[in-house]
């Protein structure tokens, strides 16, 4: 018989969480398909930039991708804070580093 490796220590199936404020902690939908459909939206906004006038508006992009990722709701209640926008940058980086597994630290070198 073949060699096993046993991973079954390693899945979870648990989703990350990222506390914004004491009262304010998001639920962050990192399931694979959904960060690919995250990934394909963002990619087809910066391809209408690319083929229009040049713009992309990155505040929208960024809300899209909360609601994506937190749901509704939770990002209509980040919207509500009316953050200063770094904070406002912060909690969408935090956020993109819980989606994808990484440290806060990595992710602010890809995603400020």
């Amino acid at each position: 018989m073949g060699q096993i490796i046993d991973i079954s220590g390693k899945i979870t199936n648990e989703l990350p969480m990222v506390k914004i404020t004491d009262e304010l902690v998001v639920t962050v939908n990192n399931r694979k398909n959904d960060i690919m459909n995250m990934q394909a939206m963002i990619l087809e906004e910066q391809r209408k930039a690319e083929k229009g006038d040049g713009t992309f508006n990155e505040i929208e992009m960024i809300g899209r991708t909360l609601e994506m990722l937190v749901g509704k709701k939770m990002a209509k209640e980040i919207e509500n804070m009316n953050l200063p926008l770094p904070d406002y940058k912060t909690v969408y980086t935090a956020v993109m580093a819980a989606a994808t597994g990484s440290s806060l630290e990595d992710a602010e070198k890809v995603f400020r």
